[in-house]
């Protein structure tokens, strides 16, 4: 009854202010883009629901009404940023028929290692396992996605072991975790303008490389 009062008095304060109305879905859901703009900037630890309320144009409430306490806002966005890789995973699959070959099927991999916000909650969520399971459940959904793709599109002989795969995805994620944390200042402490896109680029190409050979390596089936 209390939680209903207050999405209540939300909505009238809406009115009267003259703020958007919003559907119940459509303004969870704007709590939720906040939240997640938020802790991918500071860290869940230094993100509060005050400051989302704020960022969201809400009052603190609306947020308690929606999620509850801190640790269920946290798990919503952990959920939801599994939840958009999975399906960014899925679509490029899809649209490759299935990812014929290994570097492209790296290519799908780096889509999602190599986005920074994305890298951040991962690390944090390996450090809190209490508070969801993207570092679990999201690395073991891509591995699935990719022995899935890669069975539909080589021969039987020419498919690399789940513990080949398993290593191709932990050897991407400590590369592109480790050049997201110091790849700007190792850059410049080897001559190089950190600004320049360009060696970003070429560093991922280089591990791309690296990682696929090893995927399509003798040890195949």
């Amino acid at each position: 009854m209390i939680a209903n009062n207050v999405a209540s008095d939300d909505a009238a304060a809406g009115r009267r202010d003259g703020r958007r109305r919003l559907t119940p879905e459509r303004s969870r859901q704007e709590i939720l883009d906040a939240a997640t703009a938020l802790v991918a900037e500071h860290g869940p630890d230094a993100v509060t629901l005050a400051q989302v309320a704020a960022a969201a144009g809400v009052t603190r409430g609306l947020v308690s009404h929606y999620f509850g306490t801190h640790r269920g806002l946290v798990r919503e966005v952990l959920r939801a940023e599994d939840a958009r890789h999975r399906e960014r995973v899925r679509a490029r699959v899809a649209d490759d028929a299935g990812v014929p070959y290994a570097t492209r099927m790296l290519d799908v991999v780096f889509a999602t290692l190599t986005d920074e916000r994305y890298l951040r909650l991962w690390a944090w969520s390996a450090l809190h396992p209490e508070h969801g399971t993207l570092a679990t459940d999201g690395l073991t959904g891509i591995a699935d996605m990719m022995e899935a793709g890669l069975r539909a599109a080589l021969p039987a002989d020419r498919v690399p072991s789940r513990e080949r795969i398993e290593a191709v995805l932990l050897l991407g994620m400590s590369g592109a975790y480790g050049y997201a944390l110091g790849g700007r200042s190792w850059q410049s402490a080897l001559g190089h303008d950190p600004d320049d896109p360009g060696r970003a680029a070429a560093f991922r190409s280089a591990l791309s490389a690296a990682v696929a050979a090893y995927l399509v390596g003798e040890e195949a089936a």
